[in-house]
């Protein structure tokens, strides 16, 4: 079938007739063309005729008294005189063509390249207030204003570029290289005790000492001097080094016998809702707010298409879960106290040990209560700045 005929439309029919010779003989006569003859059997035979020459076969047929039956109707004619009858495929081809001219014009997938410290999210959020994000046209994108806009919203960024690529939006940044810091720090500092204590060890490596080891001191006290007398002159510089001293704490702490613990899950619920951009619909009533003998686990799924290019359409699904509350009594009260308190010293060490210790723990009304002495091996050392004079001017 060629195209032509495919406009005007073709019929494929069937005659049924007593004589199909003559029949045939009276048809060409009547000037109807048909194509593809083919004799089904003595009675019956099958052609194709164009469309517009169907209303003169049928006179004729009828005429004659013979009987004619549309076997298929093909070309293009026929498939556009059918369209109004599916109102659905007319409505999917208007959409079509719709999305085909619509979605080029606006940005549907972002990406941000080049950033190591600055969180993606950050650009993204930052972009998406100045009107670059999904959804954002393509023509009103004015890649200078928006380069502009983003450098001033985040310092840590040195330059920036946006460029579309179809319906991909791709933010080029280059993040600020932060100065390298001077081997030797500036300033004058000295080390200081954090705490009182015996030295027992003591390492200096820049500085003047001011204790000795076997020296009891105080805190707050000096320990090592920025400030090196040279004879001549006076020295300022870092002191840096490592004093080690016998200290003396001491700890109470009070542990309950009797606490409130989770049981058995007794039931849950899932909750769903949908996220599409910055909104947030959701399918459930309540604000979310759990008390203490609730468990809520969050799941977010984002719809992704193939090429990893991720939709901000997704379903967030939270899954409550409820237990039931028992009071619970710990047999072991004293053990964990003992442990604790070992675990909260060694913590608020900067570094250091235990060598002895000495406690009491006695049962009071509701728990145990912990009354410790310990002997420790502690670093109490702390560096502390200086007044540097050459910040000062002369009257």
């Amino acid at each position: 079938m060629g195209f032509w005929q495919s406009m005007s439309g073709m019929v494929t029919a069937e005659l049924m007739s007593a004589d199909t010779a003559s029949a045939l003989r009276a048809i060409n006569g009547a000037g109807v063309t048909l194509l593809n003859v083919q004799q089904v059997d003595d009675l019956v035979i099958t052609f194709v005729l164009r469309r517009q020459q169907l209303r003169n076969l049928r006179k004729l047929v009828h005429k004659r008294g013979e009987r004619l039956r549309i076997l298929r109707r093909s070309g293009l004619f026929w498939l556009v005189r059918r369209m109004p009858k599916r109102p659905v495929l007319i409505g999917g081809v208007m959409l079509l063509l719709f999305l085909t001219l619509f979605l080029p014009t606006r940005v549907w997938f972002v990406e941000v390249e080049g950033n190591a410290t600055v969180p993606t999210g950050r650009i993204l959020e930052a972009c998406s207030q100045y009107g670059f994000g999904f959804g954002a046209s393509r023509r009103g994108l004015r890649s200078e204003q928006m380069k502009n806009s983003l450098l001033e919203a985040i310092p840590e960024l040195q330059w920036a570029g946006i460029n579309t690529y179809g319906c991909r939006g791709v933010i080029s940044v280059r993040e600020r290289a932060e100065p390298e810091k001077d081997s030797q720090q500036r300033g004058i500092s000295s080390i200081i005790a954090t705490r009182d204590g015996v030295i027992r060890e003591m390492t200096v490596l820049q500085g003047s000492p001011v204790c000795k080891v076997g020296q009891s001191v105080k805190a707050g006290q000096l320990l090592v001097s920025g400030y090196t007398d040279l004879g001549i002159c006076i020295r300022g510089s870092r002191a840096m080094g490592e004093v080690y001293a016998e200290t003396q704490r001491n700890l109470t702490a009070v542990f309950p016998s009797k606490r409130t613990a989770r049981s058995e899950m007794t039931r849950s619920k899932k909750k769903f809702s949908i996220i599409f951009g910055n909104n947030r619909i959701n399918f459930f009533k309540g604000s979310g707010i759990l008390d203490t003998t609730c468990d809520k686990m969050y799941s977010e799924y984002y719809l992704t298409l193939p090429g990893g290019f991720r939709l901000p359409l997704a379903l967030s699904v939270e899954e409550w879960r409820w237990y039931e509350s028992v009071d619970a009594e710990d047999a072991d009260g004293e053990a964990l106290l003992r442990d604790f308190s070992c675990a909260y010293l060694i913590g608020t060490m900067t570094a250091g040990r235990i060598d002895a210790n000495f406690e009491s723990i006695t049962k009071i009304d509701g728990g145990w209560c912990l009354t410790g002495k310990y002997a420790c091996y502690e670093m109490i050392g702390k560096s502390r700045l200086e007044e540097n004079l050459l910040d000062y001017e002369a009257d």
